[in-house]
């Protein structure tokens, strides 16, 4: 009987009419009284929202220790030492939280527990590299908000300026090791705002009345080519600049390197290979590395799923 009830319930719930018009109705008149917590959101100042899942918030406030920094320490430092062998560049780069950028955005309530953050403390761990393997763009994205945002207001990723800058900060640093690498500058792009339309967080708030512009740049110029198998979740772009001496780029991404940044990159290299990092161990081994013989690696990841990287980094050790 409890089952059938159950049963019964949930599919009047799935079927209600009009069930997403009213769930939105009600957010709209919770807005209106100011309410600022939702499933998988927040509101912050000015209308600045911030996603609450994936552990967003307590990573902002340094809840937690950083539990296995030891061992994603170990993994960096033996895949680094396999790939120099191999005369192949490692960089990681971790794409900052929003909150890290726009701390001042957040209610006032919410605040760093302690001023070492997991990032801080897996970039101590490691000590200094150059060029470094961890590449923190906290410092340029900060910078340069001061002149624009670097980060939607309603969408938890950065926009075409974050984008812009992260790519020139990590196109600086390889140029250590790859002098042959040198950004394009933004004289090089047209800018292109799109009508406003509903952000991530927005429809995860199911408040499909907030909207926002999208902003991103496009080259004045055809500069690269650029292939996009439907496999989002693994192999998803392949670009290359035809006679081009320029080195290989192999890439392991999230959704910031998907918003951007992998476009940007690709414009710097005779070959770029991107995969999500969800397909990680199906690519990051020494038969796929040989296979691509790329002459640089990235690994990109959002700060929050820092700890992430103990899953996705291969056992490969030195030869």
């Amino acid at each position: 009987m409890a089952k059938s009830l159950y049963s019964g319930m949930a599919d009047f719930q799935d079927n209600l009419y009009k069930k997403d018009w009213l769930i939105e109705q009600g957010n709209l008149f919770r807005i209106t009284l100011k309410d600022r917590v939702y499933p998988n959101a927040l509101i912050g100042k000015n209308g600045w929202m911030e996603y609450t899942s994936d552990g967003n918030i307590d990573d902002f406030q340094n809840v937690e220790e950083f539990k296995n920094k030891e061992d994603i320490a170990k993994k960096i430092t033996s895949l680094n030492q396999y790939l120099n062998e191999q005369g192949i560049s490692l960089v990681i780069v971790v794409a900052p939280n929003k909150a890290s950028i726009y701390p001042d955005k957040l209610p006032d309530q919410i605040k760093p527990l302690s001023a070492q953050t997991r990032l801080d403390s897996l970039i101590s761990y490691l000590g200094t590299n150059n060029p470094p393997l961890i590449l923190d763009l906290r410092p340029a994205l900060r910078a340069a908000r001061q002149e624009q945002d670097v980060y939607y207001k309603t969408n938890t990723h950065w926009n075409g300026y974050g984008a812009f800058t992260a790519y020139t900060k990590i196109i600086n640093v390889l140029a250590s090791s790859h002098p042959e690498l040198q950004p394009y500058e933004a004289a090089d792009f047209n800018l292109v705002t799109t009508d406003p339309g509903v952000q991530d967080i927005s429809k995860l708030m199911n408040a499909n009345f907030i909207k926002e512009s999208s902003l991103y740049f496009t080259p004045k110029t055809t500069m690269v080519h650029t292939e996009q198998p439907e496999d989002y979740s693994g192999y998803n772009q392949f670009s290359q600049i035809p006679d081009s001496d320029l080195p290989t780029l192999l890439m392991f991404h999230d959704s910031f390197g998907a918003t951007y940044l992998n476009d940007f990159l690709s414009l710097n290299f005779k070959k770029s290979h991107f995969i999500h990092l969800t397909s990680v161990s199906q690519y990051l081994n020494k038969e796929s590395i040989q296979h691509f013989n790329p002459d640089i690696i990235i690994i990109e990841i959002v700060e929050r799923n820092l700890e992430q990287l103990n899953r996705y980094l291969p056992d490969i050790l030195p030869e």
